[in-house]
């Protein structure tokens, strides 16, 4: 199994959990502290389910090290709009059309992130 999907998503679930506590926004904290809590919860059932499919993912090489950024609230906004790009885009590029389970458990996670988009907005 590759360990890029499940790289992917432990670097999008930390770096929302940092910017969590970076934030000088309130409604920004509030709303990344929920977006993680039903993170937590998709992205494990994701990846339980794609290693029953293909594996244990082994990590090495550039799957092996987290990097992680201190975004300003613009930049974080950017990183989340990616992260639903790359569920819509790359992600099924990734899987096998038959994989409708682990698609319908990415549409949970992209409804997620567009609510968390959404609840940005609030803060102006």
């Amino acid at each position: 199994m590759s360990s890029v999907i499940p790289y992917i998503f432990m670097t999008m679930r930390e770096q929302i959990k940092i910017y969590h506590w970076q934030t000088l926004s309130y409604p920004r904290h509030v709303a990344t502290n929920d977006l993680v809590t039903k993170l937590d919860a998709s992205i494990d059932q994701f990846v339980e389910v794609y290693i029953s499919k293909y594996g244990r993912p082994q990590f090495t090489g550039k799957t092996s090290t987290i990097k992680l950024h201190n975004y300003k609230d613009s930049e974080m906004t950017k990183f989340v709009q990616d992260a639903v790009s790359w569920l819509q885009n790359d992600l099924p590029q990734k899987l096998k059309k038959t994989d409708t389970e682990l698609l319908n458990i990415r549409d949970t996670i992209a409804t997620d992130l567009n609510q968390t988009l959404y609840l940005f907005t609030l803060n102006k």
